[in-house]
């Protein structure tokens, strides 16, 4: 009995989807030929099923061979990263007689490219980005030794973070390389583009409807030790180590609210001699401004989170910080005979408010926040603060205000603006920074567009 064309159409397409499932040629073949057999099929409604499952296989071989492969052993692999375009405006006085005006405008560009593995309980971050200052990532528009554009340098991307970690058991995680700030912080204290080097350990636990946190990390600043011995050896060097340890909560408080908290100590090594800042109006920096001796910090971080609605809330947030041997460091910096109010202290309080339904962005949310803050002269390690706002320095007051808009998921515009001034006495210490000077004020403006993935 001879079937019509329409039942042949039918089969075919059931053939095709098993050629689907099988994924190989040779098992259709032997499918159409068993039909064409049977009559279910003719020979010339059988070669042309044979053809088109002959191409499916070649095609689907290219596609997988043109796949990018990671080794049978890896659970899982993320690419991650962004693209940011900013134009940045600066302007600054600096502290003489008669002062020093600064003003720079430029725009720049930062990349950041990383992949995140993981094979069973451990996992690896590696990420790659331009700008060789640990606390900046950012390129300048024009920026190259030549005066002619078309001869730009090609920037470098750099070893951002290279680490691997451990999850010991549901509780612990032990890490170790070049790694991302493990500890719940600010950018008063640590700026958010900087790594550390060196390892830690996370401990997370619940209590009831708490989470509770503990975090220790032994980091360096400054290379290993070499200890010489012997008729004609070099000289000694050593490292410059800093001990970290944190513990927090983080806990719903009543409806809609909720806190996390938390209690950081610091405890510096010193190589490179002591902090000794300038104690006149001059607008150079002078001086050893990055010493770490005689830091034994204490850092409070906090904040309280309020849900209006399942989609709008707001944020208060606050850090405060105690150096508990300022006194030595102040009495070691030489020139500075007199105790300021606040100098062994750094503040910081602020409010945001944001529009975010879901953990990520999507488009249409938006976010506004704004904070004062103001950093004593012994209060903190100036090697570590933010690099934008205050220009890479301490001794310095004032506020911050940005905003934030998402126009796609991975979409984003940012503005910023900021103003500060010098808080106590002394220089506002630090690196040179944008501007080089000693500063009187600051101003910056960054607008920015980035581009996620």
């Amino acid at each position: 009995m001879r079937f019509n064309k329409k039942l042949a159409v039918a089969v075919s397409g059931a053939v095709l989807l098993m050629a689907g499932q099988f994924a190989v040629a040779d098992s259709t073949t032997d499918i159409v030929d068993a039909l064409v057999s049977k009559g279910v099929l003719t020979e010339e409604e059988g070669r042309l099923i044979t053809k088109g499952a002959t191409s499916k296989a070649k095609a689907d071989e290219k596609a997988n061979k043109s796949r990018i492969s990671v080794g049978s052993f890896i659970d899982n692999a993320t690419m991650y990263g962004d693209i940011r375009v900013r134009h940045e405006s600066r302007w600054s006085t600096a502290q003489n007689s008669p002062s020093i005006d600064y003003m720079r405008n430029r725009e720049r560009y930062k990349i950041t490219l990383g992949i995140k593995t993981e094979t069973g309980n451990w996992s690896t971050d590696l990420a790659f980005a331009m700008g060789s200052a640990g606390r900046s990532d950012n390129a300048t528009f024009g920026s190259a030794g030549s005066t002619t554009n078309g001869e730009n340098n090609k920037e470098t991307l750099y070893v951002k973070r290279a680490s691997i970690a451990w999850k010991a058991a549901e509780w612990l995680t032990l890490e170790a390389g070049r790694m991302a700030n493990p500890f719940y912080t600010t950018e008063m204290v640590w700026d958010k583009d900087l790594t550390m080097e060196g390892a830690n350990a996370r401990f997370n636990f619940k209590a009831g409807d708490a989470k509770i946190f503990v975090t220790g990390a032994a980091i360096q600043y400054k290379g290993d030790s070499k200890i010489y011995s012997g008729t004609g050896a070099g000289a000694d060097a050593f490292t410059n180590e800093v001990v970290i340890g944190q513990v927090g909560i983080e806990s719903p408080l009543i409806t809609d609210l909720s806190g996390k908290a938390a209690v950081t100590f610091y405890k510096y090594g010193n190589v490179g001699g002591n902090f000794a800042p300038t104690f006149s109006g001059a607008a150079a920096l002078g001086g050893n401004v990055t010493g770490t001796n005689n830091l034994e910090v204490f850092e409070i971080p906090a904040e309280l989170n309020y849900k209006f609605s399942n989609k709008y809330g707001v944020k208060l947030f606050g850090d405060f910080v105690y150096n508990a041997d300022a006194d030595q460091r102040r009495t070691l910096a030489g020139g500075d005979s007199q105790k300021q109010s606040g100098d062994d202290k750094a503040y910081m309080l602020g409010l945001e408010f944001k529009s975010q339904e879901g953990k990520k962005e999507i488009a249409g949310d938006w976010m506004i926040k704004g904070w004062w803050q103001a950093t004593g002269l012994y209060a903190l390690d100036p090697n570590a603060v933010d690099s934008d706002f205050f220009d890479s320095k301490i001794n310095i007051k004032g506020g911050i205000i940005k905003g934030q808009y998402a126009i796609a998921d991975n979409v984003f515009f940012n503005s910023a603006y900021g103003h500060g001034s010098k808080y106590g006495n002394g220089q506002t210490a630090g690196v040179s920074g944008d501007t080089g000077y000693n500063l009187k004020d600051y101003d910056l403006l960054q607008v920015d567009l980035t581009y996620k993935f």
